[in-house]
């Protein structure tokens, strides 16, 4: 899997985890944490190839009822301006 938009040191490994360890209650997702938040968004990213299944389409855009596989090797990471923390992901 070739990754596309990867940052060795993105701002967001500045900001400390705010997560206090000692209940449930108290650590992300229950609590806010831009940090944790962040990380797991980083940890979603696909690491291997996959497969998905796309409709066939025909001369002018339109789906038709047929399907193919198709194996995604590669995707581009999509970045917030601020944080420099994914986002999102596209292929």
């Amino acid at each position: 899997m070739k990754i596309n938009g990867t940052i060795e040191n993105p701002r967001w490994y500045d900001i400390p985890c705010k997560c206090n360890h000692d209940s449930v209650e108290t650590e992300y997702p229950i609590a806010e944490c831009l940090h944790c938040k962040f990380e797991e968004a980083e940890k979603s990213l696909p690491k291997e190839n996959f497969t998905i299944i796309e409709s066939d389409l025909d001369e002018e855009g339109n789906p038709l009822e047929t399907t193919h596989e198709r194996t995604i090797s590669q995707i581009t990471i999509v970045r917030g301006s601020k944080y420099q923390e994914i986002i999102g992901w596209t292929f």
